[in-house]
């Protein structure tokens, strides 16, 4: 199977970043090497996973380099909590959009290419601003992208607005995009959100330990409860169906290998 770049990207707080982390944490547990790389330049990706950290490398000081080499990105990859397999490329505490100099879409495509290289999957939790130079380029390169919305008329607005700017450009590949409805409670009707985004492939539950998870930076811990099992069996659906289904045996085969990051 040839490493994936998987764009996970929707409305203002869908839960698009909660949701690639708990992608990265099923992949972690088929013992494939994850990088996670957060595109949000106005709240930064690190601090929020990472609360207790200091000073870490940042995904800003990677793309204001003269030349990016796949040593560089690799240096900046952080290993996230316990996991062997999963590390965290994103923005540092006290950055802003201003931190760094602009950089091209041509260098977060090369961003991209070299963490291919690197890792079985590179998930990239975009920024809800289309005008995101990474999260543009994601959306063009990624191998699967997925878009979550929620049952809410702000999610659904904001899909009214963005997808006209998306469907004028074949390269988003719009079309392509698998749907995610997160964050759900029983009563809610899913027919107005088929009707902005179309076929709904995947529900996910509202788990309310999950948002504390969010908070403390701990989302690699497992939560128990009847939403959180219908939470972890569709994840885990998604993950096979989607991202593991021409991997031998869901790509259990593979053993030790360390994140990407732990480099000493």
């Amino acid at each position: 199977m040839a490493n994936k770049i998987v764009a996970v990207w929707g409305s203002p707080g869908s839960g698009k970043k909660l949701t690639t982390m708990k992608i990265a944490k099923a992949l972690g547990e088929m013992k494939q090497n994850v990088v996670v790389v957060g595109c949000d330049d106005q709240t930064p990706f690190l601090p929020l996973m990472l609360p207790s950290a200091s000073v870490l490398p940042s995904l800003g000081d990677a793309l204001a380099a003269d030349q990016l080499s796949q040593i560089d990105v690799l240096w900046h990859c952080v290993p996230y909590g316990k996991s062997q397999y999963i590390s965290l490329l994103g923005y540092g505490l006290g950055e802003n959009v201003m931190s760094y100099p602009e950089y091209s879409r041509r260098r977060a495509s090369e961003l991209f290419t070299h963490l291919r290289r690197l890792a079985d999957f590179v998930l990239i939790a975009c920024s809800s601003n289309l005008d995101n130079v990474l999260t543009a380029a994601a959306l063009r390169q990624a191998d699967v992208t997925f878009r979550v919305v929620n049952a809410n008329p702000k999610s659904l607005i904001y899909f009214r607005s963005a997808a006209p700017l998306l469907l004028r450009d074949a390269g988003y590949r719009y079309g392509d995009q698998i749907n995610i409805l997160n964050n759900t409670l029983p009563p809610q009707d899913a027919g107005p959100v088929r009707e902005v985004v179309g076929n709904i492939a995947y529900t996910l539950p509202n788990v309310p330990e999950l948002t504390d998870q969010y908070d403390r930076g701990a989302l690699l811990e497992t939560v128990f409860g009847k939403a959180a099992r219908e939470y972890g069996m569709t994840l885990k659906k998604l993950v096979l169906e989607v991202l593991m289904h021409d991997e031998p045996e869901h790509g259990i085969v593979r053993h030790g290998k360390p994140a990407v990051g732990n480099i000493s």
